[in-house]
């Protein structure tokens, strides 16, 4: 990028019929720093798409973690696909290879998995009543207290 001096002639080297017009130079100067300022928001954009990238990725390894958590006493061992959420059964359909999952509504989605084989998977936590949430946690509770 030229410094802004750059862009006024010298005045001493012109004659006065090659001296550019400040609308020549102002002209001159904007176009200058459009094209940087293009690179500037293509690099940004490029770096932003990146960004996503990685925190959808982030994002679909902490849903994997917690589906296959391990819930403790009774809600252990429980699988269901229709206390899924949409999310979770959409993750499914991706490792499985699955296509227009994204437009499928929960029943489709969940007959796809049927008919493909895939094993109901343990109730995420999201899914869970309180009732239940509270009952997971005794459990814990009392299996730490008897472990000590």
């Amino acid at each position: 990028m030229r410094a802004a001096g750059d862009l006024v002639p010298d005045r001493s080297i012109a004659s006065h019929g090659d001296s550019e017009s400040i609308a020549d130079l102002f002209l001159a100067a904007s176009r200058e720093l459009a094209s940087s300022d293009a690179r500037l928001y293509r690099s940004l954009g490029r770096h932003l798409s990146l960004a996503r990238e990685l925190l959808a990725q982030e994002e679909s390894l902490e849903v994997s973690a917690l589906q296959q958590q391990k819930l403790p006493g009774a809600l252990e061992g429980e699988h269901s696909y229709e206390r899924q959420t949409r999310r979770s059964l959409q993750e499914l359909c991706r490792a499985h290879g699955i296509a227009g999952y994204s437009r499928m509504p929960k029943k489709v989605m969940i007959e796809s998995l049927i008919a493909k084989g895939v094993q109901a998977p343990q109730i995420p936590l999201e899914a869970l009543t309180k009732a239940e949430l509270i009952d997971a946690l005794r459990n814990l509770i009392n299996r730490e207290h008897h472990a000590d």
